[in-house]
């Protein structure tokens, strides 16, 4: 697992979320649609659905215990990297 440093502490990512990442800081308004992370990711993979939703939970506990960023879902559609919203 690789250390990636985004905030308070670095966070220990497995290869596949820092691959998300990498695409999350990447993509325009850090905005990735679900069939884009699938091709990338999963490229082989007939329905990666579960395999996505499993990896998007795991990432958004790392960050969410490590980090002042979130993952916000539009159901089934997209998803986007975010900070956090200061109180």
């Amino acid at each position: 697992a690789a250390a990636l440093q985004i905030a308070v502490m670095p966070l220990d990512l497995t290869p596949m979320h820092e691959q998300l990442m990498d695409m999350f800081m990447k993509a325009p308004g850090h905005r990735l649609t679900k069939q884009e992370i699938c091709d990338a990711l999963w490229p082989n993979k007939e329905n990666a659905a579960e395999t996505l939703y499993t990896t998007i939970r795991r990432l958004r506990n790392e960050l969410h215990a490590s980090s002042d960023w979130e993952i916000e879902s539009e159901r089934g559609k997209s998803y986007e990297l975010k900070r956090k919203q200061q109180a």
